[in-house]
């Protein structure tokens, strides 16, 4: 394997395989290609959410049970509520026990700040629930 010599903008020197550079870029391919369609799927949402809004006056008919509509939607709400907790407030938890066992007060901030978006969006959920239903 070859060795390659890099140096960080700080001045450290650091020798790695080119099967690591080679990781580090897919590593580096992968997260941007997931940012993108986090960002893409958050627009998505945000403006399907928006033309749901914009709709609320017409959205329950007159003399039309909605109650089925209804519950999918709380049935989908706490889908993604459990998904949100699972993503963002347990490994919140882990990281806040980790950065406190460790004495490292960064991963201790980074678990607590997960923990409060996760708590947010939590939140969030049940104001998009009130406002698509019916």
């Amino acid at each position: 394997m070859a060795i390659k010599i890099i140096e960080n903008e700080n001045g450290t020197v650091t020798e790695k395989t080119s099967r690591q550079v080679t990781r580090e870029r897919k590593l580096h391919k992968f997260q941007k290609a997931v940012g993108v369609a986090g960002f893409t799927a958050a627009m998505l949402a945000a403006s399907s959410l928006s033309v749901f809004a914009a709709n609320t006056e017409n959205s329950a008919p007159s003399n039309v049970s909605t109650t089925t509509m209804s519950t999918m939607i709380n049935i989908i709400m706490w889908i993604v509520r459990i998904a949100i907790l699972a993503i963002g407030g347990i490994p919140g938890l882990i990281k806040i026990v980790q950065g406190q066992q460790e004495e490292n007060p960064r991963d201790r901030n980074n678990g607590i700040v997960s923990v409060v978006i996760a708590g947010v969006a939590f939140a969030a959920t049940f104001a998009i629930a009130a406002l698509i239903n019916p």
